[in-house]
């Protein structure tokens, strides 16, 4: 399953089988210091450990112009040295606890997490709030991770062929937008970041005012808030209101029809995907993107999915088809098709066949055994999400940097639950428009379809 998927479906499966009148679903509780850090709370006593989750309001989309990189750069500079914690000690400090810890970055927001004993959730504040305001940022520090981070480009971007054809598009798909930069940053201006830059992103934005705590597990609301006042309490807030970003509310994309090619000779399978713009969450239907995660599931439901079924099961266009939604971003979203053409399949052929599932969603409404079947994988696939701390704390410090509250997450199920046949072939009409997206052809073939849809 691909990743994006992957979250969308942790996200509704944990939404579903968390909703309200279950009665085995969490509590959520929320609280506040003074200094405007926020307090999720996710009881859960089955063990004695917990997840403790610091969630930053910034990421790449946050990045001042020609600093591309430089959020996913402090994904790696939090984890060197602070005042009071030598360089390389934190993870190592986590470990001997018995813990484990991470970090990612995203377009919308950074987090960083540790899963740990409960008593020693205490420490892992007191370290976190260390390295939140107190992180030594030097020059030589910040050439050392730049090399890193380099390294890091060459291997997951330079280094797949997949990663350069998804970069190529979504610089199309969400031109004059913050989201056209991947999130890792262009590799011309990560080689420029420097301190100075470091220094001032991080005065900005790493600070208690830009950031929610999230905690799940063996403990209650009045412990944490209580741990948080000592630890998060006294540190400043930083009183800098976050950027307005620009949002496209015109999804139209320049020279649609035209696909963007990659040729390498890298490639040995070729594959074919195409890029839908969606709205902004905040600003649109949210029926709609319920009905968008259904159409997905329609379409690429396994192997009972329209896709798989036609493309690869019955016209043997294709060794694989499918299909996920991606809405839950702070500004526009993605639908995307995907599809791994058969060894003679040229593109044009593959994308007609697409192309014909996609037109009959929008024509004909699904029938109630294939919603209902839809509906219900939207949750199989990882109905014990609710049994992982991490996906608890992960699911609600995701839907807290969208700006939704536990309460909108746990209705998220009735959404789903709504959405008719009718919701689905108007999601499939209204948001899977031709001219909103951006296709995609990876080849190992130097000739290979340039006029091919």
């Amino acid at each position: 399953m691909p990743i994006k998927r992957k979250i969308a479906a942790l996200f509704l499966a944990f939404a579903l089988a968390a909703c309200e009148g279950a009665p085995d679903g969490p509590q959520i509780e929320t609280a506040a210091l003074d200094n405007g850090l926020e307090i999720i709370v996710i009881p859960d006593y089955r063990a004695d450990v917990v997840t403790h989750m610091l969630w930053y309001r910034v990421g790449s989309a946050d990045e001042p112009k020609g600093k591309s990189g430089i959020a996913h750069f402090f994904e790696h500079l939090m984890f060197r040295g602070t005042q009071n914690i030598p360089s390389g000690e934190f993870s190592k400090t986590v470990a001997r606890l018995g813990g484990q810890d991470n970090a990612f970055t995203s377009y919308d927001y950074t987090a960083y997490f540790q899963r740990i004993a409960k008593d020693k959730l205490g420490q892992m504040m007191q370290m976190e709030a260390e390295r939140m305001q107190k992180l030594i940022i030097q020059p030589d520090i910040v050439a050392i991770e730049r090399d890193v981070i380099l390294e890091e480009h060459s291997m997951r971007v330079d280094g797949r062929p997949s990663s350069l054809l998804a970069e190529q598009m979504r610089k199309r798909l969400h031109q004059g937008t913050a989201y056209e930069v991947p999130v890792i940053g262009w590799r011309t201006e990560i080689e420029r970041l420097n301190a100075d830059d470091a220094q001032r992103f991080y005065r900005r934005y790493y600070a208690p005012d830009n950031a929610v705590l999230v905690v799940a597990g063996a403990v209650s609301l009045s412990e944490v808030r209580a741990l948080a006042q000592t630890h998060y309490g006294p540190l400043r807030p930083s009183g800098t209101p976050r950027t307005p970003r620009v949002v496209a509310q015109d999804l139209r994309v320049a020279d649609y029809m035209q696909p963007e090619i990659l040729v390498d000779a890298r490639v040995r399978q070729n594959s074919w995907r195409r890029y839908y713009r969606l709205p902004q969450y905040q600003r649109a239907n949210k029926r709609q993107f319920a009905a968008a995660d259904v159409l997905a599931e329609i379409l690429s439901g396994g192997h009972t999915g329209r896709l798989y079924q036609k493309l690869v099961v019955e016209k043997k266009l294709a060794v694989s088809a499918g299909a996920y939604s991606d809405s839950s971003r702070l500004d526009n979203g993605e639908f995307v098709v995907y599809a791994t053409p058969a060894p003679q399949t040229d593109f044009a052929d593959l994308a007609q066949a697409i192309e014909a599932e996609i037109d009959a969603l929008k024509n004909l409404m699904a029938d109630d055994d294939e919603l209902r079947r839809a509906k219900r994988q939207l949750v199989s696939d990882l109905v014990y999400a609710r049994d992982s701390q991490q996906s608890m704390a992960n699911i609600f410090g995701r839907a807290a940097m969208l700006g939704l509250r536990p309460d909108e997450v746990l209705g998220w199920a009735d959404e789903i639950e709504n959405v008719s046949a009718e919701d689905v072939r108007q999601a499939a009409q209204e948001l899977l428009v031709a001219r909103h997206s951006v296709t995609g052809h990876l080849t190992g073939r130097v000739n290979a379809g340039e006029n091919e849809s």
